[in-house]
């Protein structure tokens, strides 16, 4: 059988969706996956390293923008439905699995027109502009939190949880219960008020030079300077532009410092991580902020908001917790509460179900 899967832009789409895709082709030899997605997102890298085929169609971000801009992006949609309608009549695929994000509404259109069964993944709390116009075509739409159900209406929906890449999963680490180390992250391309930060909070932590390790992965474009100056610091640390070695850093790490996408708070959840969380503040809707809350409910973090996350805000909260050991303990286990197992497999059993 064969599933196209509607994913792009960014990682927190393309991921999940990859692993949905590795899920669906180990059932059965005679499985494929064939993924839709832009020319200019993520996945045109991603999902040719990732062994699938990839067909490409023109889509275009609707919000935001000033009227001339949208009539482009209307025209733009029509030119990809008929698209879209050729890959499926061509291709033939017994479902299509959007993953949210521009890039998946010309397909998931396509397929409601032809007839296709339809499904859709949402991984944050708040359904993006996309999955909010394209629920009503869903059979089946499969959330992260059970919070979403609140603007879903009656909608038909299935709590999955947020597929993590097994190259995430995969790997070791030993955290040395004498010392607090600290894993600090951005995404994969860093994030620079989060670096600011960290690094203006280096000067509070001297007197704990001999217990902090901080693990930091910068970015690109801030790597000499932020390294520089932890070299000046006196703070044991590894300082990265980028890792892919993640599964190894949170093993190592007692807290992390980091944004609050979806596959980050998962992420978090399946390796039992307390985390500061600063939300990017011009993530659409303010999602990033609604993912965050539900870690603080949960206890399993704290958020700054990212105005407000000076060098001494994120200390005050560090030596709370390596004062109260117990706390952080306490906070990786309420962590651990929001992570649901086998996230890719309910999915692929959703939709098989859904075509039966």
């Amino acid at each position: 059988m064969k599933l196209f899967i509607a994913a792009g832009g960014t990682g927190g789409h393309v991921f999940p969706g990859i692993s949905v895709a590795d899920r669906w082709t180990a059932i059965s030899p005679e499985n494929e996956v064939v993924f839709i997605g832009t020319k200019t997102g993520l996945e045109s890298r991603a999902v040719p390293q990732s062994g699938y085929r990839i067909l490409y169609v023109d889509a275009r971000q609707f919000s935001g923008r000033n009227i001339a801009y949208k009539f482009v992006t209307v025209a733009s949609l029509v030119k990809g439905i008929h698209t879209c309608l050729g890959f499926i009549k061509k291709e033939k695929p017994c479902a299509i699995l959007g993953m949210g994000g521009f890039a998946s509404v010309p397909m998931v259109i396509a397929g409601f027109i032809h007839g296709t069964p339809i499904f859709l993944h949402e991984q944050n709390v708040q359904p993006g502009l996309a999955n909010k116009i394209l629920a009503k075509y869903a059979r089946t739409i499969f959330i992260s939190f059970e919070d979403t159900r609140h603007y879903l209406g009656r909608s038909r929906v299935a709590l999955t949880g947020n597929p993590i890449r097994d190259s995430v999963k995969k790997g070791e680490g030993h955290r040395n219960e004498d010392e607090f180390c600290i894993f600090v992250f951005g995404g994969s391309r860093g994030a620079r008020s989060i670096n600011q930060s960290v690094v203006a909070m280096l000067t509070y932590l001297k007197e704990y030079k001999d217990k902090v390790i901080i693990y930091h992965q910068t970015g690109t474009e801030d790597y000499e300077g932020v390294k520089d100056i932890y070299e000046g610091s006196g703070i044991r640390h590894e300082v990265f532009a980028f890792t892919d070695k993640m599964a190894y850093y949170y093993h190592n790490s007692h807290l992390v410092i980091s944004r609050a996408g979806a596959s980050t708070i998962f992420e978090l959840a399946y390796f039992r991580r307390p985390a500061i969380l600063i939300p990017y503040p011009f993530s659409a809707g303010q999602h990033q902020w609604k993912n965050a809350l539900q870690v603080e409910r949960a206890g399993g973090g704290y958020i700054i908001e990212n105005s407000e996350a000076t060098g001494e805000r994120l200390f005050g909260v560090i030596k709370k917790l390596m004062d109260e050991p117990e706390l952080v303990k306490r906070m990786g286990e309420n962590m651990g509460k929001l992570y649901i197992d086998d996230s890719e497999g309910l999915i692929v059993k959703g939709i098989m179900d859904g075509i039966s």
